[in-house]
């Protein structure tokens, strides 16, 4: 439905044409990768292929625009860089990686991968592993989970983490 709507297609000409609002083109974008994250969830989840396709689109990912003065204006402004983390931060993110998961399940696991060269899938495979590092390494402060600053004050955090190296030493000790 959204293909047939035009979802997937942003351009100049057909933003002047239909004189699109700041918040619609906003809306329209969190619309259309709202669609692709799900797209590449149930590929991932029922391990059927993809069906939005990188090459068959053409959408900006969404701004970061301050979600409450968009209603409150009617017009999507953008923030200063010493912005407070918002939803739209960890959903460009999550987007970012929805398209390296995508070339995971076409690379990796389609069904004619059999027939592919040993040396051919692990070039692939190393491929993809240095964009899953760099993604990583671009994300936002706040929503980096190895930094320790997340789960610093939490006590169930450190509990578990004593517990998981008690559990460490144990089995070391036996094998």
């Amino acid at each position: 439905m959204a293909h047939s709507i035009g979802f997937h297609v942003e351009d100049s000409l057909q933003q002047s044409l239909t004189d699109l609002t700041t918040i619609e083109q906003e809306t329209r974008r969190r619309t259309w990768y709202s669609i692709y994250v799900l797209d590449r969830l149930l590929a991932l989840q029922l391990g059927r292929p993809v069906a939005i396709h990188e090459e068959e689109y053409c959408v900006n990912l969404p701004s970061e625009t301050d979600e409450t003065s968009c209603l409150l204006d009617g017009e999507a402004r953008r923030l200063p860089l010493d912005k407070k983390p918002s939803s739209i931060d960890y959903f460009v993110s999550v987007i970012k990686f929805s398209k390296i998961l995508g070339r995971v399940i076409s690379d990796l696991y389609r069904p004619s991968q059999i027939a592919i060269e040993p040396d051919r899938m692990l070039l692939s495979t190393a491929t993809l592993d240095e964009r899953l590092t760099q993604w990583k390494l671009d994300l936002p402060r706040h929503l980096r989970f190895d930094l320790g600053h997340t789960f610093e004050k939490s006590m169930i955090f450190k509990r578990q983490v004593r517990l998981d190296i008690k559990i460490l030493r144990i089995v070391t000790k036996f094998t």
